[in-house]
C-alpha cells in the first residue's frame, strides 16, 4: 500500500539533501510553487515561511544523503503484530544507532530455485534500511514541531525508484538507475522493480579532465559492487539507464560500452514531463520537483518514522477522521432539515392553493344559487324530480306482454288463459323495479295426451323467453303433469275427465 492518507487533502513536500533543499505544494495531484532552498539558516527561515504561508498541511520529507544503510535479510513468515514486532526487533538489531529505519517487504529473487528455496523454508526477504546521521532531518523537524505541522512521513531518496520503475514500466528486468544530484551522482540497483541497493557517490571531477569520465568510473565501481555482493554475474551485461531530467549525460553512453559490459539508455527531459504530467516550469525551477513528484507514491513500509512519531501520526489522522465524521453528519443534518423546512413550505403552499380554490368554488357556487333563485328554491326543485323520478320507477303496463302471451297461445293452440296474476316490488338499487307476472291456464281441450300438453307448454315458455327483452326470466312452475314427489295426487275415481292445467311465471327487473 502507498502513501495515499486522504489524497484530497493539500501536502507539503520537502526535498533535503546535504548542500540544498526544495519544498513544494501537492494539491490534487498536482505539484504547485516548487522552491529550491539552502541547507543553512536562510533555508530554514524560507521553509518556514512556506509552512506560515501554508498551515495545517502534513509534510512529507525525502532525504538524499550518503548517510544510508542497507541490508538484505530473511526473516520467519509471519503476519499482523507479529510481523511488526519481528521486523522492529531485527531492525534494533542491525541499525541500534539510529531510530529512523524501515523494514521493506520483498518478493524473492528472480528464478525458480530462490522462489523454492524461500517457500520451503518459509520464509520471506526484507530489505533493511536506515538513516544513520539524524541531523540532517532535525532542523526541519524542529521548525515543523515549531509551526505545528504534521510529519506524514520520512523516506530515503532510493525508495522513490520503486513508483519511478511502475511508472515507466521496468518491474521485468534488473537494472542500475543513475541520476545526477546535488550531493552527488545517485546509483540505484533495482531487480523486477524492487530496490536492493543503493549509494551516493560524491564525484571529484578535478580527478578527470571530463566530468562524465569520473560518472563512468563510480559506475564501474558499483558493478564491481554488484558482482562481489552476488546481486549481478561477473559475465552478465548490466543494463544502466541515465536519469536526465537536463539532457546532460548523453555523451556518458560513451563511456559506457557494450564491450565492457554495459547496456546503456536514458530517460530524458521530455519523456519525464510526458510520464510523470509535470510542468516544464516547475522542472525548470528545480530538478528536484522530480522527486517530489514521486513522493506521495512512496511505500508506506519504506516509512522511517520513529515509533514515537508513528503514534503522533496516528493520533492526528484519528483526530481527523473523528472531525470529519463529525463535519459529514453535521451536513447531513442540515441537508436533512432543509429538505423538511423545503417540504414544509411546499405543503404550506399547496394548502394556500387548495384554500383559494374552495373560496372561489363557494364564491361560483353562491352565483349559481342566486341565479336559481336561491338554495331553498333549488332544493324544492330537486325533491320535486326525485319525487317524479321515483313515481316514474313504478309505473309498468303489463298489456303489452299479455298481448304477446295470447298471441303466441294461439299460434300454439289448444291453451287456454284462465288467471293472470301481476306483482311489483321495491329492488336494491333506488332507481330500478322488480316485478313479476304468473299466468295459469291449461290445455283444452285434452284428449289424455300428457306428452303432447307438455310440449306445447314448453313452446309456450320457449317462444316467450325468446322475444321479452334480457334480463326477464321465464319459468314453467307447473307442468300439465308433474312427476315431482313433492305434489299432491288429485282427481276422483270413475270419472274419464282429466285437465291439463300448467302455470307459467316471468320475472325480472326493469330499469
Amino acid at each position: 500500500m502507498i502513501f495515499q492518507a486522504l489524497t484530497l487533502n493539500d501536502r507539503v513536500l520537502l526535498y533535503l539533501s546535504a548542500v540544498g533543499a526544495s519544498c513544494a505544494l501537492y494539491r490534487h495531484g498536482t505539484l504547485k510553487e516548487v522552491h529550491s532552498m539552502p541547507s543553512d539558516e536562510d533555508g530554514w527561515e524560507m521553509f518556514n515561511a512556506f509552512l506560515l504561508k501554508n498551515p495545517g498541511k502534513p509534510v512529507a520529507i525525502a532525504v538524499d544523503t550518503v548517510d544510508e544503510i542497507y541490508r538484505q535479510d530473511l526473516l520467519p513468515r509471519a503476519r499482523g503484530a507479529d510481523r511488526r514486532e519481528m521486523t522492529d526487533r531485527r531492525l534494533r538489531q542491525l541499525i541500534h544507532h539510529s531510530g529512523y529505519r524501515a523494514a521493506l517487504r520483498q518478493p524473492p529473487l528472480s528464478g525458480p530455485e530462490p522462489r523454492e528455496r524461500l517457500k520451503n523454508q518459509r520464509q520471506d526477504r526484507y530489505l533493511m534500511m536506515g538513516l544513520t546521521n539524524a541531523e540532517i532531518v532535525r532542523p526541519w523537524l524542529d521548525i515543523l514541531h515549531v509551526r505545528g505541522a504534521h510529519l506524514a512521513g520520512i523516506w530515503l531518496l532510493p525508495a522513490l525508484a520503486i513508483p519511478l520503475a511502475r511508472q515507466f514500466r521496468l518491474t521485468r528486468t534488473r537494472l542500475l538507475l543513475v541520476s545526477e544530484q546535488t550531493g552527488g551522482l545517485r546509483l540505484t540497483y533495482l531487480e523486477g522493480g524492487e530496490l536492493r541497493f543503493s549509494r551516493l557517490a560524491p564525484v571529484d571531477s578535478n580527478q578527470f579532465e571530463n566530468p562524465l569520465e569520473s560518472y563512468a568510473a563510480e559506475i564501474e565501481r558499483t558493478r564491481q559492487a554488484l558482482v562481489g555482493q552476488r546481486l549481478l554475474d561477473r559475465s552478465e551485461p548490466l543494463r544502466t539507464l541515465l536519469l536526465d531530467p537536463l539532457n546532460t549525460l548523453q555523451e556518458l553512453h560513451t563511456f559506457l560500452p557494450e564491450s565492457s559490459g554495459f547496456q546503456c539508455e536514458s530517460i530524458l527531459r521530455g519523456q519525464l514531463l510526458e510520464t510523470l504530467k509535470l510542468p516544464p516550469t516547475l522542472l525548470a525551477e528545480s530538478s528536484d520537483a522530480l522527486y517530489l513528484k514521486l513522493l506521495p507514491n512512496a511505500p508506506r513500509s519504506a516509512n522511517l518514522m520513529t515509533p514515537e512519531q508513528h503514534a503522533v501520526t496516528r493520533l492526528h489522522w484519528l483526530r481527523r477522521g473523528i472531525l470529519f465524521i463529525a463535519a459529514a453528519w453535521f451536513g447531513l443534518a442540515l441537508l436533512a432539515s432543509a429538505l423538511l423546512l423545503l417540504d414544509a413550505w411546499r405543503l404550506d403552499h399547496a394548502a394556500d392553493h387548495e384554500h383559494s380554490d374552495g373560496l372561489n368554488n363557494q364564491a361560483r357556487e353562491a352565483r349559481l344559487l342566486a341565479d336559481a333563485g336561491g338554495a331553498k328554491a333549488l332544493e324544492q326543485r330537486l325533491q320535486t324530480v326525485q319525487a317524479w323520478q321515483r313515481v316514474k320507477a313504478l309505473e309498468h303496463d303489463p298489456a303489452p306482454l299479455l298481448q304477446h302471451t295470447r298471441r303466441i297461445g294461439e299460434q300454439i293452440g289448444n291453451l287456454r288463459f284462465q288467471r293472470i296474476e301481476w306483482t311489483t316490488s321495491a329492488a336494491t338499487a333506488p332507481s330500478t323495479q322488480a316485478h313479476a307476472i304468473r299466468i295459469d291456464g291449461e290445455v283444452y281441450p285434452f284428449s289424455n295426451d300428457f306428452n303432447a300438453a307438455h310440449q306445447r307448454v314448453a313452446d309456450l315458455a320457449r317462444q316467450l323467453q325468446a322475444a321479452l327483452p334480457a334480463g326477464q326470466i321465464v319459468t314453467v312452475k307447473r307442468w300439465p303433469l308433474d312427476t315431482s314427489a313433492a305434489s299432491d295426487l288429485e282427481g276422483e275415481f270413475g270419472h274419464s275427465h282429466v285437465n291439463a292445467r300448467f302455470q307459467i311465471e316471468v320475472t325480472g327487473v326493469k330499469p
